[in-house]
Formats: C-alpha cells, structure tokens, sequence
C-alpha cells in the first residue's frame, strides 16, 4: 500500500512500521487454523490483511460512489495486502489490477489472492504508478480503467500533481476516481512534522483548498471532498486502545518485537490525529 515519488529503495518506507513484519499476515492465519494449503474467504482475510481505516465499509464507499459493477476494470493504486482489490471483486465480480511498490507486501497479496481463488478476476502488478514504464505497462498506452482508488496512500507523495496527472491519463473518459487521504488542517508543529516524516513516511501535505484545486487542475470534476476527520480520529484512537488491550494475544502469537513496531505506529498515527492539525478525506471524482 505504498508508492512515493523518488524512492531509491523500499527500505525507505520501512521506517513506517506498518510496513515491517509482514510475515504476521501468515501468522496470523496459521494461529487461526487457516494453514497454507487451504483455501480463504477473503471476507475473512480483510479481518486480518486491513491496513486503511474503517474496514469493508470504505470498500462499499467506493463502490457505491462509483457504481461498480461486473463490467468495470478497477486499478487499486498502492493495493498493500490486496485486502480491498479482493473485496471490490468480491463485491461487484469488477476486474482489479492491484498494484503495489513494496515487493515483499506485493508477493504476499498475489499468494493471499491465489488461496482465495480469485486470481482470474484480480491481477497482482509490482512497481511505482510514477514509473512511466509502469504507466505504459497499465495503460498500453490508452486510458483504459473505469475506475481509480486508492487507499491511504498517495500520502506518501509529496507532489499530488504527479500521481493526480497518471490517474487522469489512465481514466476512460467519465471515469471516477475514489481516494483516501491525509490533508493538512492547519500548520503541523516541528514534533508532528516529524512524525509524519518517519511514523507515516508522509511530507508536504496539501490544505483542502490546494488539494481541490489540484485534483481540478489534473482534469476532475464534480469533486467531492468528504472530511473524515471525526470519524478516523475516533478509529485511530480505538484501534489503539484495542490493541493494547490485547497486548498478551497478541504477543503469544506474533512476539513482542512485532507488537512493539505495530504500537508505535498505532500510537503515532493516534497522537497526530489526535493533534488537530491533520485531516483525513474522502475524495469522490469524475474525469472530465
């Protein structure tokens, strides 16, 4: 769930410690009986692959916004696990491409989506939407999805223009776009900064007005820009409280090392929501 402009090496995004263990998916499902050779409901699986907010129920979002149907060819741009590519054909039986930077997340969400039979309809690609020759690879060279999400990632590029632009280029005309980002509210403290930078692997966020005003520029509209704010706070600040909760379960099964990584991450993302000055959005937007 990770494409940045100008990463030299994907051990750059791993300061981000959502990024680290990726191993715990597979713990995860053998602790739970699921062993390798059998298959996977991928409803089940998303209870255990998620890395954006709000479950199945940011899934649904989309595709009701966008009216997502048996027909349409979908690319989910910084896919992670592949937990919400699954889902969206799970949903609608819609063809996603689920492309993911990380090669070591993107290996896992091809085996993840193998066990749950639904290779024929979702189609694991590797490699950073910023490539061109990814773009090319994408698109042959015309515009050729009907839809675009993208799950808390174009927070990691600095520059929305560049990924805004590609969207566009691979967009049918009238295609729609759903994303879920960071936006920023008011100016962030030098802490928070910081924060951003090495517990988000996050820079340069945008206000609202530069981001509507951007997504125009890179040819949207009837853009939406739906607020999410309240409701991650309360998500963010839940989960955190859930997990340490959970703390001896947790460690029984994937050891403290792995607990420790994911805490910090959780209560890192907590306190910056938790701050006022980092926004969270929804952006619905159509093609021109």
């Amino acid at each position: 769930m990770s494409n940045h402009a100008n990463i030299n090496s994907n051990d750059a995004i791993k300061t981000m410690k959502l990024y680290t263990h990726v191993d715990r998916i597979k713990t995860e499902l053998t602790s739970r009986g699921m062993l390798s050779q059998n298959p996977i409901d991928p409803i089940v699986l998303s209870e255990i692959d998620s890395m954006h907010f709000l479950g199945n129920a940011a899934i649904e979002a989309a595709v009701a916004a966008m009216g997502l149907t048996a027909s349409s060819k979908v690319l989910d741009v910084g896919s992670g696990f592949g937990g919400p590519a699954r889902i969206l054909s799970s949903l609608t039986k819609c063809h996603v491409v689920a492309l993911e930077l990380q090669q070591d997340i993107h290996n896992l969400g091809a085996e993840l989506t193998r066990r749950c039979n639904l290779s024929d309809s979702v189609d694991h690609v590797s490699g950073d939407i910023l490539d061109d020759k990814i773009g090319q690879q994408l698109g042959n060279g015309i515009s050729s999805f009907d839809a675009i999400v993208s799950y808390l990632v174009f927070l990691h590029i600095p520059n929305k223009g560049s990924v805004l632009d590609v969207c566009r280029k691979l967009l049918k005309p009238n295609g729609a776009l759903f994303a879920e980002d960071f936006f920023c509210i008011s100016p962030f403290t030098k802490v928070e900064v910081e924060s951003l930078a090495r517990d988000v692997f996050c820079r340069d966020l945008p206000s609202r007005e530069e981001y509507i005003q951007q997504l125009e520029l890179s040819g949207f509209k009837n853009i939406q820009f739906i607020d999410m704010t309240t409701e991650w706070t309360q998500y963010v600040t839940k989960r955190l409280e859930h997990f340490i909760a959970n703390k001896d379960g947790y460690v029984k099964v994937h050891g403290e090392e792995a607990y420790s990584g994911l805490l910090e991450f959780y209560a890192a993302v907590a306190t910056l929501f938790s701050g006022g000055n980092l926004g969270g959005v929804r952006i619905v937007a159509q093609m021109t």
